[in-house]
């Protein structure tokens, strides 16, 4: 079956509002007739003149100044993902992209996603999305180290299709930025980096006002399953199979429009779309949970745990896309450098700390002064130690890092501490205090090149709300106490080493 990129190939009109706005350009154009007139007509009239009118202006409106360059899909790869617009259409009402999208990191330099044949609230045919990925710092200009800014910028130009076989654009501009990880970049103001502009027409007819100023928006609407698509790239339930047209009619097309059938990719995601339905119940954000990412990441083995039980030093785990190696699905490299050597020595907490060290001033963290402080440094030794039986070395913040407690390596991982005492009295604080910090340093920790970083949050003893629990399970922050300690953290370990030993690329 023919695909939009085959029709693209055989002829992509540049866009022209008529291609946008058929419907509403009428009713414009119609309102104009009606505002211009001095006197009484009929409907005969008036529709005589609305016929004169738009074909005066079909004749004369603008047209874009970009077209399609067929030579952009020599080598590149064609995705169809129709099953994925399909499940998206079927979200709850009031589901936004970032609710949903999860790392976005882009598995090849430029590709092309095409829908065809599904619901969309535009009532298009098919509809598709080229796009590119950019360096920011390259595209931008700007420091590559400068950590407030994206890692990657993701360029979407999208084209559609009302009636099969008169495809048209690009018809506008979005961009993306993305963080280190893949997912979506936030300002320090809290909202995503993203950018939308329509395209330059020329000509002498304007477009109406109240129609452009809604065209990226509505254009926005339609990138949401391509940002959808790439997340599912990225995970371990979604294969990957290639689609190669009959012959007998890749033959045909190619005596009447010069070139065979592209060959294609599909995305099969009915496996994943069962986990995904046990989340739609509940809130829009847990879908997140249930994308289980597989990204790139570094994994580091010592002469204690070698790899494949003679390897040691620090190796790259790549980003898998399961499927059959000729689907031609090769995911290049994330351009993330290797880590330096991670953090100091552990610096062993003071459990009887003298007099000034327990009265700080102008504060009122109860890990700073007091007995707070004291079983602060109890409970975070005490960590340092179970980490040591289980095989690893605690380690303590460099310069450079963020000030966690403390962070042990394992070949699953970084797994990052942060500590607290805990009563009755300042539980709800002390908890809600570490959640954030914890999350804070997984963030910074992961764009470092870190990856994967487990947060775990080390607490006095079993918290008095059991709430606490259900919460960092849902945050997948691991927490312990002293009593718990080396039993929960040897199970974590264990069942990441478990879920990561299908990700190696053979």
């Amino acid at each position: 079956m023919a695909r939009l990129a085959d029709r693209m190939l055989d002829g992509c009109e540049p866009c022209r509002p008529y291609h946008l706005w058929p419907n509403e350009l009428d009713s414009w154009l119609r309102d104009k007739i009606s505002r211009d007139l001095t006197g009484p007509s009929s409907s005969q009239q008036l529709e005589k003149l609305f016929q004169s009118e738009r074909a005066k202006y079909l004749q004369m409106q603008t047209v874009a100044t970009v077209r399609f360059d067929p030579s952009t899909f020599v080598n590149t790869p064609i995705f169809a993902a129709d099953d994925v617009a399909i499940y998206q259409e079927s979200l709850p009402l009031g589901t936004t992209m970032p609710d949903v999208v999860a790392s976005m990191a882009p598995p090849f330099d430029n590709f092309f996603i095409e829908f065809q044949g599904v619901p969309n609230k535009a009532n298009l045919y098919a509809w598709g999305v080229f796009v590119l990925a950019h360096n920011y710092s390259e595209a931008y200009r700007r420091c590559k180290d400068d950590h407030d800014t994206p890692r990657w910028i993701l360029e979407f130009q999208t084209f559609m299709e009302r009636e099969k076989g008169k495809p048209f654009g690009p018809v506008s501009r979005h961009f993306i930025g993305l963080a280190e990880d893949g997912t979506w970049f936030r300002h320090s103001n809290g909202l995503h980096w993203s950018e939308g502009q329509s395209i330059q027409y020329k000509g002498s007819t304007p477009i109406p006002l109240e129609l452009s100023s809604t065209l990226v928006d509505n254009v926005a609407l339609l990138i949401f399953p391509a940002l959808l698509t790439i997340s599912f790239m990225h995970c371990k339930s979604v294969t990957v199979r290639d689609c190669v047209p009959p012959e007998k009619l890749s033959l045909s097309h190619e005596k009447k429009y010069g070139h065979k059938l592209t060959r294609y990719h599909v995305l099969d995601i009915q496996p994943l779309r069962k986990l995904l339905d046990q989340y739609r119940s509940g809130s829009p954000s847990d879908l997140r949970h249930a994308l289980h990412i597989c990204r790139g990441h570094f994994k580091t083995f010592t002469e204690d745990a070698p790899l494949l039980g003679r390897h040691t030093g620090t190796y790259w785990w790549a980003p898998q896309v399961r499927g059959a190696k000729e689907v031609g699905l090769v995911v290049k490299d994330y351009r993330v450098k290797a880590p330096a050597e991670f953090g100091t020595a552990y610096r062993d907490a003071n459990e009887v700390p003298a007099v000034h060290e327990r009265q700080v001033a102008d504060t009122d963290d109860p890990d700073r002064i007091g007995l707070g402080l004291a079983a602060h440094n109890r409970t975070q030794n005490t960590i340092a130690e179970v980490v040591r039986t289980l095989g690893w070395n605690p380690r303590s913040p460099a310069a450079n890092e963020p000030e966690y407690d403390l962070a042990w390596q394992t070949e699953s991982g970084l797994f990052v501490c942060e500590v607290k005492s805990l009563s009755v009295a300042n539980e709800e604080r002390q908890m809600r205090m570490a959640i954030g910090q914890v999350i804070r340093y997984r963030q910074k920790l992961t764009a470092a090149g870190y990856e994967p970083v487990t947060a775990v949050i080390g607490i006095e003893k079993h918290p008095s709300d059991t709430s606490w629990e259900e919460l960092c399970r849902d945050e997948d922050i691991v927490l312990i106490w002293p009593d718990t300690a080396e039993k929960i953290l040897r199970t974590e370990f264990e069942n990441r080493r478990s879920s990561e030993s299908n990700d190696v690329v053979h």
